[in-house]
């Protein structure tokens, strides 16, 4: 009796057992919290962040690369930089189809040009100079992980080329100001695109010059 009492307890346990790993094997894993390394992440982001002229603008842009990031502050400004380009490309776009709409096509096969059309021609040359200038930014902060030369000089040079960048932008808008005979539509949606990118540079900015090297 005692040999049979023992066996079924045995037989119990080993019912029970497979019963708990079936349960585990099947409980869906995505219900966990997130890693506390990715929690991590984004607090890096967050802090980093906090130094910027716009921290929630800065925040909601680079906390979704956050994993990438992991807490590089060099990979941080690269991904920065790399969405200010994105932002300055957009800036282009918006700009560039101003410009083919205030040239408005006559019989004679030339155009009659309003107001703006200098302005909006001068502005997109401006935002041209910027996207160059922050890919040579991006360029230089790339640079200091593969070379093994001054670290703090091409740091320097990628402030010097965003400082450029911004004061392009704000360059931009100031014909608008200047001349009062402007289409207010078009005057605002320029402003409205050039705010946004020139809030992204100076977000940029802030996070290069919070390097030390």
């Amino acid at each position: 009796m005692e040999v049979k009492r023992i066996a079924t307890n045995v037989s119990h346990f080993l019912i029970l057992s497979l019963a708990i790993n079936v349960f585990t094997s099947s409980t869906p894993k995505t219900t966990a919290t997130a890693p506390v390394s990715y929690t991590n992440y984004r607090a890096f982001v967050k802090t980093a962040c906090n130094a910027t002229t716009y921290p929630m603008m800065c925040y909601n842009s680079l906390s979704s690369y956050a994993t990438a990031i992991k807490a590089n502050p060099i990979k941080l400004c690269t991904t920065a930089l790399s969405l200010n380009v994105k932002v300055a490309k957009e800036a282009s776009s918006v700009v560039s189809k101003l410009l083919k709409k205030t040239q408005k096509p006559y019989g004679g096969g030339g155009s009659i040009q309003r107001p703006e059309t200098l302005i909006l021609r001068d502005c997109l040359d401006e935002i041209k100079d910027t996207i160059d200038e922050l890919k040579q930014a991006t360029v230089e902060m790339k640079n200091i992980s593969r070379s093994s030369g001054d670290k703090g000089e091409r740091v320097t040079n990628a402030r010097t080329f965003l400082s450029s960048a911004l004061t392009d932008e704000t360059t931009c808008t100031d014909g608008f100001d200047e001349m009062t005979k402007v289409n207010a539509d078009t005057k605002k949606k320029v402003k409205k695109v050039i705010l946004n990118l020139s809030r992204t540079t100076s977000n940029a900015l802030a996070l290069v010059t919070a390097l030390r090297y």
